[in-house]
């Protein structure tokens, strides 16, 4: 069990809507996009899957030949802030992930931080493992429950980061709460992941503490 130090709840305190799931008032808005265009652009890059801009929406979607999920980054630097996206499952969805890759040299750590991951049927945030350690430091599921997300049903996701602390909510269903040491650490880009065909993301905003 990990204890909170008096500076950690005071800290929780000044950022107490945040962990309620609403922009903090000492915070500033560091990204926003709404794919009103027809590209891409600056900032975003993929090396799996499929993505493009359709009807003012990203949608994504895997390539069976590849044999990997659908990824994609935003850069964005983060620590202390709140992530929302709007998002929407096809058919043929399998899963989306929300996740985040600690900065270099934060971490003696090979691989991805933690993520939000949901599926037509549940959702869970997940440690991810240590790629130099996989049995040592495996994947770990901090916090789960089942929840239901209809193809073609648009969901509005949003995430809080607080030092080692990590609130999901959907609106609708129960929120999911986790913490883990390593999470308190840069987060330089967002990480969007597709498994099946195919999602669809919309809205993106990330408001950073000041």
């Amino acid at each position: 069990m990990y204890r909170m130090t008096n500076c950690v709840i005071f800290s929780l305190l000044i950022f107490s809507p945040a962990i309620a799931g609403e922009p903090p008032a000492n915070s500033i808005l560091a990204l926003q996009d709404s794919f009103d265009r027809s590209e891409l652009g600056d900032g975003w890059s993929f090396a799996k899957g499929n993505w493009r801009i359709v009807d003012g929406v990203l949608l994504g979607s895997e390539i069976a030949e590849e044999k990997h999920s659908a990824a994609i980054r935003r850069v964005v630097e983060s620590k202390n802030a709140v992530y929302e996206v709007r998002f929407r499952f096809t058919e043929k969805a399998k899963a989306f992930h929300l996740g985040f890759d600690p900065a270099p040299g934060e971490l003696d750590k090979r691989g991805h931080l933690f993520s939000v991951i949901v599926t037509p049927d549940s959702w869970k945030i997940q440690k991810h493992l240590d790629k130099n350690r996989r049995e040592e430091d495996p994947n770990e599921t901090l916090a789960q429950a089942k929840a239901i997300f209809l193809p073609g049903q648009w969901h509005t996701l949003r995430v809080t980061t607080w030092g080692n602390y990590v609130t999901a909510r959907v609106e609708g269903k129960d929120s999911l709460r986790a913490s883990h040491p390593t999470f308190a650490v840069k987060k330089p880009t967002l990480v969007f992941r597709c498994m099946g065909d195919g999602i669809m993301l919309d809205d993106i905003h990330v408001w950073t503490q000041r």
